[in-house]
């Protein structure tokens, strides 16, 4: 019997509805779980007799009977643990054991980063069916001895040469070297280290338009119900990127435990509680921005609804949505004022390409910074193709970077790039429309 070219769809729409319910779904509830028109349900239907006693399987006459056979529809392939975060994690926790070494400390402190990577890649071995991964933090050394990809789950890291390993010669390897994360929050910055492997596999691609709807959604839709998150995976321009999707996003249960979920009326992402039932944002720029804008508050997502929710990991939130709130507010603050704006061009070369004709581009990286850090204001690269390279600040930092004062001293040293405001930006914007204007 022939098996349509929708098979893949309709088991991975099946999966997702026996996730959360226990009785099969309707033809109608089908085709809303697959993105159809529920007057396409005569179309589901020829699609899943030609499935009928393969993948599928129902009783005549009978309602919700519709079941899978291919496979377990309890088990979704999002469930599996990320080998290369938890590589990251064990590169940066041997490098962390090493800088203890270096300073004479205790050396039974296992870092955090360290105990992280092993109970993952212990789980992984489970899960996996693998009986090579180490229990212990002898066998684990040992372990790290030896080439990475004599470890099963590491087949699924493309292009990994057979001789890595993370210790050579006693030494920590230019692999560990090369993988390990450095800051205060490891957690969050290896989950960062997502949007990095998100931009290089576009770069390698050239999936730029894929690369833009990836970036809009986790800043637009940190938080997704099951049936649009699944939609998504399945999308003619997200589907190159579902791999990382599937690491992008957690399901709300997972980040916190609440009798309510409450969302931030900003950056629309699950708030903290506190004490007396109180809540507030993970970031303090939109708790005070939020105030100052009066936002009203969002519908909370009550507990037993929960587990019908995505969420985006809390490193993807800080390095990925919070940023990205100013670049599409100024994208589009600039595109009324009937401005062409291309948000992220080249695939991230820079943040807004912005042209008002072919003689005036700017190129515009957008920095939402506690502090000016003159070391990375150094590594903004001044484009030579553009008319100016700007470097733009959020105007509610002024207070606390004093852009106004300190460009004069820094910008010297920067090779041309320029730092400016946003309010700037945007007068300066107007400006050049009013002389063409007038022209």
């Amino acid at each position: 019997m022939k098996v349509t070219r929708h098979r893949d769809k309709i088991i991975e729409g099946l999966r997702e509805w026996f996730r959360v319910h226990k009785e099969g779904p309707t033809l109608e509830e089908l085709c809303v779980e697959l993105g159809m028109q529920t007057r396409q349900k005569a179309t589901l239907q020829r699609w899943l007799q030609t499935m009928r006693g393969i993948d599928v399987e129902w009783e005549d006459n009978a309602a919700r009977s519709l079941r899978l056979l291919a496979s377990d529809p309890t088990v979704e392939p999002e469930l599996q643990i990320s080998v290369p975060e938890t590589l990251r994690y064990l590169a940066t926790g041997l490098a962390q054991w090493e800088s203890q070494e270096r300073i004479k400390q205790r050396s039974d402190i296992i870092p955090q980063a360290l105990r992280i990577g092993m109970s993952r890649m212990y789980l992984t071995s489970l899960l996996q069916g693998d009986e090579t991964a180490p229990s212990n933090l002898p066998e684990f050394f040992d372990w790290a001895k030896n080439p990475i990809v004599e470890w099963k789950p590491a087949a699924e890291i493309k292009h990994l040469s057979p001789d890595v390993t993370l210790i050579e010669d006693e030494l920590l390897s230019d692999f560990a070297q090369q993988w390990q994360v450095t800051g205060g929050d490891v957690e969050l910055q290896v989950q960062e280290k997502i949007l990095q492997d998100v931009v290089e596999h576009c770069r390698v691609h050239q999936l730029e338009e894929a690369y833009r709807a990836y970036r809009k959604l986790i800043i637009e839709r940190p938080v997704l119900s099951y049936s649009q998150y699944r939609r998504l995976l399945s999308s003619t321009q997200l589907r190159p990127l579902r791999e990382f999707l599937l690491k992008t996003y957690i399901n709300l249960v997972d980040l916190a435990e609440e009798n309510s979920y409450h969302l931030c009326s900003r950056c629309k992402y699950v708030m903290r509680r506190h004490q007396y039932k109180t809540y507030s944002c993970r970031n303090i720029t939109c708790e005070k921005l939020s105030a100052q804008l009066h936002l009203p508050p969002l519908p909370p997502i009550p507990k037993d609804d929960a587990e019908n929710w995505k969420v985006l990991t809390p490193g993807v939130h800080r390095y990925g949505t919070i940023p990205g709130i100013w670049e599409i507010q100024l994208a589009e603050t600039l595109t009324k004022l009937g401005i062409r704006v291309t948000l992220w061009p080249e695939i991230d070369e820079f943040d807004l390409l912005v042209e008002f004709s072919k003689k005036i581009r700017w190129a515009i990286d957008v920095k939402d910074w506690s502090y000016l850090d003159e070391e990375r204001l150094e590594k903004v690269q001044y484009r030579t193709d553009m008319t100016e390279t700007f470097v733009v600040f959020p105007s509610e930092r002024e207070e606390v970077l004093r852009i106004k004062v300190e460009r004069r001293q820094i910008e010297p040293e920067l090779g041309g790039v320029r730092l400016m405001l946003m309010s700037e930006i945007i007068s300066q914007a107007k400006q050049i429309l009013e002389k063409k204007n007038n022209a």
